[in-house]
């Protein structure tokens, strides 16, 4: 059978409470938004988009979560690729054509690894956060509390932080013979200190620190084995929080695909097979 290529990205899903349990609202959200009839599931994506959780179950404790969506009020001819005739679109204006995003999570060590499906068609991590928080009251929780994610970025973290409008703040995580080295110059007695410290930098008021990141990381690329890792936050051109880390050297992979040759789509069996090999190995 033919098989496509599809891109994965890794991230790990906080949320902004720490009162809360992350794993228990997210199991429980997911159940409650399954339990739903699908037109309720539904939410709005702009003005002719829409996206839903199409199918969710939990097997050997990794969450399989299908996510379908679609664009709508658009309803051109259809043209031939190689005759170049046209004809009139069989579809209601209604209608769109669907698309499905594939999403594995699993509790690690008390952290969410989400492993997400990337397309420029598909539901995107920042559409699925969003799905999540939209979702939150039907959990009837007192403390208010909004999910969040982490990207898992390292081969481009450069390129990740190019993205940002401005770098504020950053977590660098070194070893802690750093302290009794010429840079500090701390005590050597660091025996009851924890083998990693984190040193935390703040920009000032509307400052950008990102010059000093890049800086940082060149250490990091280099061999430089005394930093671990290096956690940023930032604001993108939407004025929203980013957060990037560099917990792990490779967060994105890519996967083959069995695809149906009529239709163009992946097998979602297919692509949850191969999604659960790579997080039983991570």
């Amino acid at each position: 059978m033919p098989r496509k290529k599809r891109k994965i990205c890794f991230h790990y899903l906080k949320v902004n409470n720490e009162d809360i349990d992350v794993n228990t609202v997210f199991t429980n959200l997911l159940a409650k938004i399954n339990d739903l009839d699908k037109p309720h599931r539904k939410i709005e994506h702009g003005h002719n988009r829409f996206y839903l959780l199409d199918n969710y179950e939990v097997i050997n404790s990794k969450k399989m979560i299908l996510f379908k969506n679609a664009a709508y009020n658009f309803r051109p001819k259809l043209i031939d690729n190689i005759t170049i005739t046209e004809r009139d679109s069989p579809k209601q204006l209604g209608e769109g054509e669907r698309q499905k995003t594939h999403i594995l999570s699993k509790n690690i060590n008390g952290e969410i690894l989400i492993l997400i499906e990337k397309s420029h068609f598909g539901v995107s991590i920042n559409n699925f956060i969003r799905y999540l928080n939209h979702f939150i009251y039907l959990l009837e929780l007192e403390d208010n509390f909004r999910f969040y994610f982490e990207t898992l970025a390292k081969d481009n973290f450069l390129e990740e932080v190019e993205r940002l409008e401005r770098v504020t703040y950053a977590d660098v995580t070194v070893d802690k013979q750093l302290l009794g080295s010429d840079a500090l110059n701390f005590s050597d007695r660091t025996t009851e200190v924890n083998h990693e410290i984190t040193v935390t930098i703040k920009a000032k008021r509307q400052n950008n620190i990102e010059n000093t990141i890049r800086d940082i990381y060149a250490k990091v690329s280099g061999g430089e084995n005394r930093i671990n890792r290096i956690r940023i936050k930032g604001r993108n051109s939407e004025n929203n929080e980013v957060i990037i880390n560099t917990d792990f050297i490779e967060r994105q992979e890519h996967i083959l695909c069995d695809f149906n040759t009529e239709t163009g789509e992946i097998s979602t069996d297919d692509t949850f097979i191969e999604l659960s090999s790579i997080i039983d190995n991570f």
